[in-house]
């Protein structure tokens, strides 16, 4: 397909109005200071204030994997850890050291990705309020330019840890996109150039062949440094061009040469299968010219931006919908257009599907049929209405929050510009353009376009099928391919009818309540309503996001209260409370009458509590508020879309056993509840088994006693609005009396050890070590037992990972969560993916760093600690998420996790955590431990 025909239907919608075929530049958002220095270093700076008092830093490189050669292979990777472990300013991993000391938290906040063409690093939610953390932070991004030492010692000690990840990654679906690459890709580079490399390149590289790619392509010319946040923008960029323009480009240097991917003249299949692969998957890929990035300024490139859009939502609404049928033959499918697999340099409009067991043939044929049927027939006027609703009202959403936005926002959108040319319009410029243009994109041009995106020939036509390798199992030949494709070309199909319940989710609204009692409590900032119906009711008001309401609702009762029976029914409850219907809305129907409206409520359970949760901008607020009466007095069944949801994880669990993943998840969970299914993965036979009506008549009991809840708002709301529709719709939910009631759940106790092994095909070893114990809910258990994890975890990545190169990432993290009693049970669990020739001595430097931590805190890794929690409160404190959880923890468990926390981090000594560790968490002498060795199975 030629790149002209791309833009064709876009262009038979410029007679609509002159403005338009004028194709305007997309203007550039003048909040952004872009700058080149000389030697071609380019640089975006932002200030930001949301939140306050933080910067995120990044150094993006336009070079990936597709720039090594053949020796090279994983060594764009294997630079990017390395670039952790000593540059000319930051020696060994006293990188790291530094900025954990500011409180950039490693992880979380630090990181770093390779991929094909792009590598980018970052430290984001950097405190600026010290003007010297912030040109420390420049020097970093100055030594990742050039100054990363690549010493051998370094180069040596970091090859097991890529191993490590390798082992991580390269399961099941992952192994098989790396085999089949060669054959997607013939005769390309891109088909050898799997980001994360050779093993045997990684194991047999000289250091200097890894420094030779370095300086090649580590270059101003390539690079671009990103800053965004609360800082000052003339410093910023007097320091880059203090640090980076005495930055010497060679004046035979290389140049990056984009990786052209030929058309394919004949169609291309690949069809591959694996033990471990739990479902079966087919891509269908339908190449095409990629938009070249000197042809993304102007108006025509959001335009195609929005009909790739509404196309492939419009596509993908009706293979949902066509899921639910009996005798559909996928689980799941759907649509996008973008770039070919790993390459930029070739689009490609794919199709995605999900097989039935046993029907990958049939699966194929339905999903190609689909994007058939859109070829010949386009859309429906009421589809595009939807779609078209849909978008707008986004776009409206994020106009409202313009003044809100996180620094990652507009990072990201810098390092697309960098690397592609991809626009960056303010928000108000881009809602301009989407507002003036797409009511004048009628329903004929995007009809147009998606003609133009179906190969009606086996030119560009590629299939890539990957499959569970099972006993007996059948596997399509390409022969069979090609022959549905020649097939599915040759019906004669029907329009698609779009069938619209055209009702309000409401026809007759319930008599309101009353608001009986108002306190307010000034402490948090906070009131709480009691109704006539017994339910309480919580408001914070904010404005952290001007176009944000948060919701949650919660009652004491969990999934212990269930019958034994019902246990395997706890992973699908929700889902299959939120899969039903509302009223005479079935599942599908309620789609499409929420287009347009952004409001959403969804099902949760624990096992003391269960609730509800959603979000509404303002605007929509009466939405989330009929949605959470209907889900909680007419959720009424969907036959269709139980059976999909039922058939998807029964399929997904059906290949566990061979799982490596999975086996271990699953003997974590029986180790701990002490084999009791309550906290196991149900087998596929017993998905296959759960009784819907069981699950309606469940949803009724748990939600039928509004007495029990209490509903937290907290966000942008309008009091005067919000107040009656609390009357309206929470105020009149029934009060039926509530019949369920906790039970204890079997939990691990004292010293529980399971050690076993397991085949699979790239071996790893599996570790957990699990302390608990019960105290009562305060701010002070909560904060103790964080810190301990953390300091855990910064003992373990010292010496599991940097000294020893026996793990990918070792960690310790902590939970805390109401128990029967209403105590809070504690947990600090360490864990880690091993190298099995290492994981015995790595296994004892779990036991190790405990005993470090009881013995004394180091008084470095405490200050890192304490800089990373006063700097993550700063940012919490302006997030509505945070003040839900404030607010549930304080008004359903009694214990207040803000007021004072700062001051006592502050004040946190050594002592108090060692004596927390010895004579609290390990005291009380439960101590699980699980691990999983490895043996080798044959592919």
């Amino acid at each position: 397909m030629k790149l002209r025909k791309i833009f064709a239907a876009f262009l038979l919608c410029l007679s609509v109005g002159s403005a338009m075929a004028q194709m305007p530049a997309i203007p550039v958002d003048k909040n952004v200071k872009i700058g080149h220095l000389d030697n071609g270093l380019t640089y975006y700076i932002r200030h930001n204030s949301y939140p306050e008092h933080v910067a995120s830093f990044y150094i993006a490189q336009k070079v990936g994997s597709i720039n090594e050669n053949d020796d090279q292979r994983g060594l764009a990777h294997l630079l990017e850890h390395l670039a952790f472990n000593g540059t000319d300013h930051f020696k060994g991993n006293s990188l790291q050291d530094y900025l954990q000391s500011i409180g950039v938290e490693y992880g979380r906040n630090l990181n770093a990705y390779t991929s094909v063409e792009k590598t980018v690093y970052y430290f984001t939610d950097v405190p600026t309020t010290r003007p010297t953390a912030v040109d420390s932070c420049m020097l970093i991004l100055k030594d990742w330019s050039n100054g990363i030492s690549l010493t051998e010692e370094a180069i040596n000690d970091e090859r097991d840890v890529v191993h490590n990840e390798y082992r991580m990654r390269i399961v099941g679906q992952q192994r098989m996109i790396e085999r089949s690459l060669p054959k997607l890709y013939q005769n390309n580079k891109y088909g050898y150039r799997f980001p994360i490399g050779l093993m045997s390149v990684i194991d047999g590289c000289k250091p200097e062949t890894l420094r030779a790619y370095y300086r090649k392509w580590y270059r101003p010319d390539n690079q671009a440094i990103i800053i965004v946040g609360d800082v000052d923008v003339n410093h910023i960029e007097n320091k880059i061009k203090e640090l980076f323009s005495g930055i010497k480009v060679p004046a035979n240097a290389a140049k990056i040469e984009p990786v052209e991917v030929a058309d394919n003249d004949t169609a291309i299949y690949v069809i591959d299968k694996d033990k471990e692969q739990q479902y079966d998957i087919f891509n269908i890929f339908m190449k095409h010219p990629a938009i070249p990035n000197a042809m993304k300024g102007d108006m025509s490139y959001l335009m195609k931006g929005y009909m790739d859009n509404v196309v492939t939502s419009m596509l993908g609404a009706r293979y949902a919908e066509i899921a639910q049928e009996a005798d559909c033959p996928f689980l799941q499918a759907g649509a996008d257009d973008g770039d070919f697999l790993l390459s930029s340099t070739k689009g490609a409009f794919s199709l995605i599907g999900v097989a039935k067991p046993g029907k990958v043939k049939e699966a194929y044929a339905a999903v190609l049929r689909e994007a058939k049927r859109m070829h010949d027939f386009g859309f429906t006027a009421t589809e595009y209405q939807r779609a078209k609703e849909e978008f707008l009202s986004q776009v409206d959403k994020t106009l409202a929050n313009k003044d809100k936005m996180k620094n990652e926002q507009f990072t990201s959108q810098y390092v697309d510009n960098f690397i592609s040319n991809e626009p960056i319009p303010s928000v108000e410029d881009e809602s301009q353009i989407y507002k003036m243009v797409v009511p004048q994109l009628p329903l004929e041009a995007i009809n147009a376009y998606a003609k133009q995106l179906v190969c009606q020939s086996d030119t560009n036509l590629v299939s890539m099928v990957l499959m569970r390798e099972t006993e007996g199992a059948v596997y399509p030949t390409e022969k069979e391919l090609a022959d549905i494709v020649k097939q599915v070309r040759s019906e004669k199909l029907e329009a698609y009818v779009d069938n619209v319940k055209q009702e309000p989710l409401m026809a007759q609204l319930p008599k309101p309540g009353k608001i009986k009692k108002t306190v307010e409590n000034k402490q948090l900032g906070y009131k709480q309503l009691t109704l006539s119906n017994g339910a309480k009711v919580v408001l914070k008001k904010t404005d952290f996001k001007d176009n944000e309401i948060l919701f949650s609702a919660n009652a004491k009762v969990g999934y212990s209260a269930l019958d034994k029976s019902d246990y395997p029914s706890i992973m699908l409850m929700t889902e299959a409370w939120g899969a039903s219907g509302l009223g005479s809305f079935s599942r599908t129907d309620l789609e499409k009458a929420l287009a347009g409206k952004q409001a959403g409520v969804g099902f949760s359970i624990k096992p003391y509590s269960h609730g509800l949760s959603g979000n509404s901008t303002p605007k929509d607020v009466e939405t989330l508020m009929q949605l959470i009466y209907l889900k909680m007095t007419a959720l009424s069944k969907d036959e269709k879309s139980f059976k999909n949801l039922q058939n998807t994880y029964a399929t997904i669990l059906a290949n566990q056993s061979n799982n490596p993943n999975m086996v271990y998840q699953d003997s974590l969970q029986s180790t701990l509840y002490l084999g009791s299914k309550i906290g196991r993965i149900p087998t596929s036979d017993e998905i296959k088994a759960i009784n819907y009506d069981r699950l309606m008549a469940l949803a009724k009991e748990y939600y039928g006693n509004a007495k029990d809840f209490t509903f937290y708002f907290v966000g942008n709301y309008d009091e005067k609005t919000l107040l009656p529709l609390i009357e309206q719709y929470i105020a009149s939910l029934p009060n039926n009396g509530f019949k369920l009631k906790n039970k204890e759940i079997p939990y691990a106790k004292g010293e529980v050890k399971n050690n076993f092994t397991k085949a699979m095909v790239n071996p790893q070893t599996q570790a957990s070590e699990i302390w608990s114990t019960k105290l009562p809910f305060s701010m002070q258990n909560m904060v103790l037992a964080d810190v301990t994890s953390r300091l855990l975890e910064m003992q373990y990545l010292r010496t599991i990972r940097e000294q020893l190169s026996a793990a990918y990432h070792a960690g310790a993290t902590f939970g805390m969560l109401r128990d029967f009693d209403d105590k809070a049970a504690i947990s600090i669990t360490a864990n880690a993916g091993l190298n099995p020739e290492k994981a015995d001595t790595a296994i004892t430097y779990f036991f190790k760093g405990v005993e470090e931590v009881e013995k004394q805190v180091d008084a470095a890794d405490l200050q890192k600690v304490k800089e990373i929690l006063l700097k993550q409160a700063g940012v919490d404190e302006k997030n509505n998420a945070y003040w839900l959880g404030v607010l549930a923890n304080y008004t359903g468990l009694g214990f207040d996790n803000h007021t004072g926390y700062k001051e006592f981090v502050k004040n946190l000594r050594g002592q108090q955590v060692s004596d927390f560790l010895k004579n609290v968490l390990m005291k009380s002498g439960n101590h699980v431990e699980v691990i999983m060795k490895a043996e080798k199975s044959q592919e």
